[in-house]
């Protein structure tokens, strides 16, 4: 069994996580506001006034919106994973298929029907033109079997690693946002000087402030990357080399078969 269902109980996790900041931020970072009187964030304290963007960096209506975006991006794939392990099924029926084509072609070899030397006459020339026609049906079936065993193990396995990136960007976007907790009580007269937690909900981060703004976006293209290179796999696991081998290009599995099979025996 592969190690998708892990993914997707982290990537729910993460996802949890990523709702609440995106559905309460917005009441946090007023609180935080109006509590301590200060709208300063990220490196060099610029100011993010009511949530718009200085001349440089993210809001925090920016930062929200993104985070809200990548929620939105990996919603779309949570509940889509059982193929990873339903391909990985199919891998061992197709290993059984290539073993009964493998088989197949054994009763079809020369060495095996006797009757290609002995028989003579009509009969005997009509049982040989077909002999190749057996032999290319079974020789076509357990290529063809082989083809898919390892195609369907090379996108479960391709399945299993996009699933695992997106869970590990989402979590680790996730455990970027674990400062989430409501707005400290209010300054008091007397109370010592302290700037450390400012800005902490303005960016969506109350450490590592140099980072402010970044973290969404970094997931997004992990995300993104990941999605890209799945797609590539699947169209990798899934073309053949044509007629002159891989230098003479490759063609999609459908199109490589289209015309493989020879016409069963006594027909035309």
């Amino acid at each position: 069994m592969s190690t998708v269902s892990a993914s997707v109980r982290t990537l729910r996790t993460g996802l949890g996580t990523l709702r609440t900041y995106v559905t309460g931020i917005d009441s946090e970072y007023m609180t935080y506001v109006n509590s301590h009187n200060v709208h300063t964030c990220g490196p060099q304290g610029v100011h993010y006034i009511d949530g718009f963007r200085p001349g440089s960096g993210h809001s925090w209506h920016e930062y929200r919106d993104k985070v809200s975006a990548v929620v939105t991006w990996a919603e779309k794939y949570v509940d889509d994973s059982a193929w990873v392990d339903a391909l990985d099924t199919r891998a061992t029926t197709w290993q059984t298929a290539t073993g009964h084509a493998s088989d197949a072609y054994d009763d079809v070899d020369t060495k095996n029907l006797p009757a290609v030397e002995s028989w003579r006459g009509p009969a005997g020339r009509a049982y040989r033109e077909v002999v190749p026609k057996m032999q290319a049906g079974t020789s076509s079936a357990y290529f063809g079997a082989m083809h898919m065993k390892g195609a369907s193990e090379s996108i479960s396995t391709a399945g299993e690693t996009f699933f695992s990136q997106v869970a590990e960007a989402v979590s680790t976007l996730a455990s970027s946002l674990t400062h989430y907790t409501p707005a400290p009580p209010p300054r008091q007269e007397g109370d010592p000087p302290s700037v450390s937690a400012q800005g902490s909900y303005s960016c969506g981060l109350l450490h590592d402030t140099d980072d402010a703004g970044n973290h969404p976006w970094t997931a997004m293209t992990s995300c993104e990357t990941a999605l890209t290179t799945l797609e590539s796999e699947v169209e990798e696991a899934l073309r053949v080399p044509g007629a002159g081998g891989p230098a003479a290009g490759f063609v999609p599995v459908p199109d490589y078969f289209a015309d493989a099979w020879p016409p069963a025996p006594g027909r035309h």
